[in-house]
């Protein structure tokens, strides 16, 4: 199989912007949730437990659910059910997350990562931006790759990335990415997994940017965003094994094993 030969001199992923552009007990208050509802936290280990139980948790913490902001995240949990919720007003919850305010919060595990969007901080708050606020902050284990998520990749503190070029008809796609999630749990913090479907309109000049052909695909390469180090996967089956060598490999500075090329 023929690999895409370029260079790359800025930061990969800035490059790639650039192209693509209910009732609590205790000493909580009972309140009311949408129909699909979200968890309810009573107390910190039910939180730790939801926290630690998914790609990405969002957390409702309010210290007074009667203001407007309660009903925005109410219609986001009813309308955008892409995302796990929580919600609490234990106070014990609240002051082990070091909350003083109403706060909607974002939890990853890719990177171990958390964001908290304070609600008195935030002006004409609304719905729509407590979606946008998710969007541009949601990275999975595997993460799709589009102008919104990239914006959470670059704020990653995790540099280096692994791409996963693909489309949804490559033969074995779910397979891959069951793969991919497995190496992906064990290398979080390490390692961001990112999906790039070459089919996605918005997507195109970066398939161009790389020279990139279908019959090229499935495609695996990784780079490191601060050094600018980067190699290509060689052929071969995609596992959880051969991907986590190789990004061992990486990690370690081990760039001329049999299975990674030296340059793209």
């Amino acid at each position: 199989m023929t690999r895409p030969s370029c260079s790359i001199t800025a930061s990969l992923l800035l490059l790639l912007v650039n192209i693509s552009l209910a009732t609590e007990t205790g000493n909580a208050t009972e309140i009311e949730v949408p129909q699909r509802g979200a968890v309810i936290l009573p107390d910190v280990p039910s939180a730790k437990a939801f926290v630690d139980s998914t790609d990405i948790a969002v957390v409702g913490f309010f210290v007074d659910p009667e203001l407007p902001e309660f009903e925005y995240f109410n219609t986001l949990v009813k309308n955008h059910p892409e995302w796990d919720y929580g919600l609490t007003t234990s106070q014990d919850v609240l002051k082990h997350y070091k909350i003083r305010s109403n706060a909607i919060t974002i939890f990853r595990q890719a990177d171990n990562f958390r964001d908290d969007l304070v609600v008195d901080e935030t002006p004409e708050l609304n719905t729509a931006k407590l979606y946008r606020f998710l969007t541009i902050n949601e990275l999975r284990l595997v993460t799709d790759y589009n102008p919104m998520t990239a914006i959470g990749l670059i704020a990653s503190k995790v540099q280096v990335h692994l791409l996963f070029f693909t489309h949804d008809n490559v033969e074995g796609h779910e397979e891959i990415m069951k793969e991919l999630r497995k190496v992906a749990k064990e290398l979080r913090g390490q390692v961001l997994f990112v999906k790039i479907d070459v089919d996605m309109r918005s997507n195109q000049k970066i398939v161009g940017f790389f020279r990139l052909k279908r019959s090229d695909l499935p495609l695996i390469s990784i780079i490191d965003t601060e050094t600018k180090r980067k190699r290509f996967k060689e052929s071969g089956e995609i596992t959880a094994e051969s991907v986590k060598t190789f990004c061992l490999d990486f990690l370690s500075g081990e760039d001329e094993s049999d299975n990674v090329k030296t340059e793209l």
